[in-house]
């Protein structure tokens, strides 16, 4: 892939995409991102932004370098990794996050280095059309499926926000239909739907399951000490604790 020229006064650094670029047409994993300056807290504390919530988009747009990277269908685990690499080199990487004490029942704080987090191992292996195998337990099928992108999941969204029909909206199945993309060998689309209809509930968990666990993306886990001496697992979140720093507050 031949590398876009970049105005040699822009200070960038590479960042690792924990993705791998499986979800992209041009397979890309990582891409070049330029630390922030004082000319990025013209979009931060830009009204017409922050009030239809597109700060963090329009950022992503101004700090990616690589034209050839699709900024609007940037899936979550790489967007994270963009903005932990945005923050810890503008802000530093230490990340104060209060949390509970499950012995004593007090909120505590805790500082978090956020260089510390890891991209967690990805052992799939793909075939030729990009999909991956699945064995469903409970049918005896096996599947082949791709990892939702992020047109897929803003439609899952959307199907959650403006559902009007009976009954409750069919997420779940949905998500089904996208992700398989044969079972048997069988890849016809109407088929695929109806198949998913059927599918025993065991295996619908199980294989969502298998999904959650194997998707790439960063471990957002950390392990830390309360105040009462017991280790615990906390996740970290990307709320107004993350995003503070980036408004001067």
């Amino acid at each position: 892939m031949e590398e876009m020229r970049i105005d040699p006064t822009i200070a960038y650094d590479v960042v690792e995409l924990p993705s791998r670029g499986i979800h992209y047409s041009n397979k890309r994993k990582s891409v070049r991102v330029a630390y922030l300056t004082a000319a990025d807290e013209n979009i931060l504390s830009s009204p017409s932004f922050l009030n239809t919530n597109t700060v963090i988009p329009e950022l992503l747009k101004r700090k990616i370098l690589d034209r050839d990277f699709p900024i609007d269908e940037i899936v979550e685990e790489d967007r994270q990794a963009i903005l932990i690499f945005l923050r810890n080199t503008a802000f530093g990487s230490e990340y104060v996050l209060t949390t509970y004490d499950p012995k004593t029942e007090k909120e505590f704080n805790t500082t978090i280095n956020l260089e510390t987090l890891k991209i967690k191992d990805f052992n799939l292996s793909e075939n030729s059309e990009g999909e991956y195998s699945y064995h469903l337990g409970r049918s005896k099928v096996d599947v082949t499926f791709k990892f939702l992108t992020r047109k897929q999941e803003d439609e899952i969204d959307k199907i959650k926000d403006n559902w009007s029909g009976n009954g409750v909206a069919p997420i779940v199945t949905k998500q089904l239909e996208m992700m398989i993309k044969s079972f048997n060998g069988v890849k016809d689309a109407l088929k695929i739907r109806s198949f998913v209809e059927m599918m025993p509930i065991r295996d619908s968990q199980e294989f969502r399951k298998f999904i959650q666990d194997n998707k790439p993306g960063l471990d957002l886990t950390q392990q830390v000490t309360t105040p009462s001496g017991d280790n615990i697992q906390v996740n970290i979140g990307f709320g107004v604790e993350f995003f503070r720093p980036f408004y001067g507050v």
